[in-house]
């Protein structure tokens, strides 16, 4: 007799997944392919944050686990021309929601595969004429999840209409830390960081990352082609170190990253955010941003993945 792992729910408005395997717990929303929960057995926490005023609501993005931020990622005005002026509309850039708007759209379970080892599922949006009345572009995205001992999230882009589209995009990790002032981000020593929260500027990390105040950083990690075989992934690995735990963030398609953590007066303005929350996480955003933004010719397919994992 097959073990059934994966069943539906609801959390008030919000339809979910919810996984209990041998080797995991899980909880994946379909509003926004937004897994807000993911646990080993051999872990006594989930492994991503999730705050505890989060509001399972249709169409209001939840703040914690992995938010999907697509076709733009953060304000649109701050995002690169080529991005910008696909949005013709000065009323519809005004209005242009942060980070896109799929991560507030329901996804359709395309897939669910079980196995006593892992469990895939992959999620999928199409482009409709809600879609494009935000952003004029046809287009199929797929969300694949694959839960075991780690976690592995891929999202893939398929431009499906006549025309040429750019876009940037990031899988918005939120890490739980015991403590903020304690947590340090590894492997991104001699990288340069575009500081959004000083003008812009580009400046060289010297070291570990770490957190004292406000951090909102765009990261650049560049390949060395001369180092790398043909046709190489892009990819790029980070390790968080913390009381409470360590964990691997490996990155793949993807040269940049967004470290963020909004400190003592901006948590004052977020919703779905206590004063002190900004103590107990961080968010590493795997992504294509700035000069990693991508372009898609009809029919052309882009990806974007990340892997999680905890040191034992």
């Amino acid at each position: 007799m097959n073990h059934v792992f994966c069943h539906k729910i609801n959390i008030d408005q919000l339809k979910a997944i919810k996984i209990e395997h041998p080797l995991f717990s899980a909880t994946l929303l379909l509003q926004g392919a937004q897994l807000i929960e993911f646990t080993p057995s051999h872990s006594t926490h989930n492994l991503l944050w999730l705050s505890d005023t989060v509001e399972y609501k249709q169409g209001k993005p939840l703040r914690g686990g992995i938010p999907i931020c697509w076709p733009w990622f953060g304000n649109l005005d701050k995002n690169p021309e080529a991005i910008q002026n696909q949005i013709s509309d000065s009323q519809n850039k005004i209005t242009a929601s942060a980070h896109g708007f799929v991560r507030s759209l329901p996804w359709q379970v395309l897939s669910i595969s079980e196995s006593c080892h892992q469990v895939e599922i992959v999620l999928a949006l199409t482009s409709s004429e809600e879609s494009k009345k935000l952003w004029p572009f046809e287009f199929n995205l797929e969300a694949r999840f694959v839960l075991s001992t780690t976690l592995e999230v891929e999202l893939t882009t398929t431009n499906t209409g006549h025309k040429t589209f750019a876009i940037s995009q990031a899988l918005h990790t939120y890490l739980p830390t015991a403590d903020i002032t304690k947590t340090y981000i590894h492997n991104a020593h001699n990288t340069f960081y575009i500081d959004a929260l000083n003008h812009w500027k580009e400046t060289k990390q010297a070291g570990r990352i770490g957190f004292s105040e406000e951090t909102d950083r765009l990261y650049f990690f560049k390949t060395n082609q001369n180092s790398q075989p043909q046709n190489a992934k892009p990819q790029y690995e980070l390790r968080v170190e913390s009381p409470m735990q360590q964990q691997i963030l490996k990155s793949t398609y993807s040269q940049s990253a967004v470290i963020w953590n909004p400190w003592i007066e901006k948590s004052k303005q977020l919703s779905q955010f206590k004063a002190d929350d900004y103590q107990h996480m961080l968010c590493i955003e795997t992504a294509n941003v700035m000069s990693d933004h991508k372009v898609l010719a009809p029919n052309q397919k882009q990806s974007l993945k990340l892997e999680l994992s905890q040191l034992s």
